[in-house]
């Protein structure tokens, strides 16, 4: 009898590793990436008196649109490296974000 206890639950325990194991996946299934956030700003376009709508994704149009930027206006901005900065109206790229521009300010009246 004791015989058969030990093995019974030798075997339940072996059964429930391989039961177990079988849901555990390789760490390369499930790469997940996390992005480098940057901190800018944005300075208006001053005298030449363009509002700009500026959005902020992986291309125009996506992501996080739109935020406005008066003329003699600064707004600080958040972003993940390799995104880009977008006319929200126009859909033009204005920059694409990297990790140098972290702590800056664009200023839109060299691109106005």
């Amino acid at each position: 009898m004791k015989k058969t206890s030990l093995f019974l639950v030798a075997f339940l325990v072996v059964t429930s590793v391989v039961f177990a194991s079988s849901f555990v996946t390789s760490d390369t299934e499930f790469t997940v990436f996390s992005a480098e956030r940057v901190n800018f700003k944005i300075k208006g376009t001053g005298s030449k008196n363009i509002p700009v709508s500026i959005g902020i994704g992986s291309q125009p149009g996506s992501g996080a649109c739109c935020s406005g930027v008066s003329p003699f206006t600064t707004a600080s901005f958040v972003g993940n490296v390799g995104d880009v900065v977008y006319d929200g109206k126009t859909k033009r790229v204005i920059t694409k974000i990297s990790r140098e521009m972290n702590g800056t300010t664009l200023d839109l009246s060299q691109y106005y």
